[in-house]
């Protein structure tokens, strides 16, 4: 089995100047774990995933998810502030880069190589060009396993 045969697509992307707030509000939405960041001719230049929120510059990403309870836990002013914080940091300041990816004809044993050697959870799948054509995630791996059970 290729990376083309269990990859998610269409795949979700984003600029690097877009506000964490945005892609907050982007990831919830699809209810996603990760966007791509692609340069303004579509080339991967990044990812970002739930974990990167947490990172130095990271807002919690729960704090998108449960405002109330972290209202309670942070107090007001403390979600206000993280949440000024999401809107002024650009998602190329979290993003991780250079990003681990695959073309849409590598047998899938390499996407898993790639996800234990490196303890990631996503893998972009790029066109020959590094244009973003799909994202094969551990979940995409496990509901390959589902029928087998």
């Amino acid at each position: 089995m290729k990376a083309k045969d269990a990859m998610t697509r269409p795949v979700v992307t984003v600029l690097p100047e877009t506000s964490l707030v945005e892609v907050a509000r982007l990831m919830l939405g699809k209810g996603i774990g990760s966007v791509l960041v692609v340069d303004k001719e579509g080339r991967l230049m990044g990812i970002v995933t739930e974990s990167d929120f947490l990172k130095e510059r990271g807002v919690p990403f729960s704090t998108f998810r449960a405002p109330m309870l972290l209202g309670r836990f942070m107090g007001s002013d403390g979600l206000e502030e993280a949440l000024a914080e999401a809107r002024r940091t650009r998602v190329e300041e979290i993003m991780t880069s250079p990003v681990h990816a695959v073309g849409p004809e590598e047998p899938l044993s390499r996407v898993l190589d790639l996800m234990l050697a490196y303890d990631i959870n996503h893998v972009p799948v790029v066109d020959g060009e590094g244009k973003p054509v799909g994202i094969i995630t551990r979940f995409d791996l496990l509901r390959l396993l589902q029928p087998q059970l």
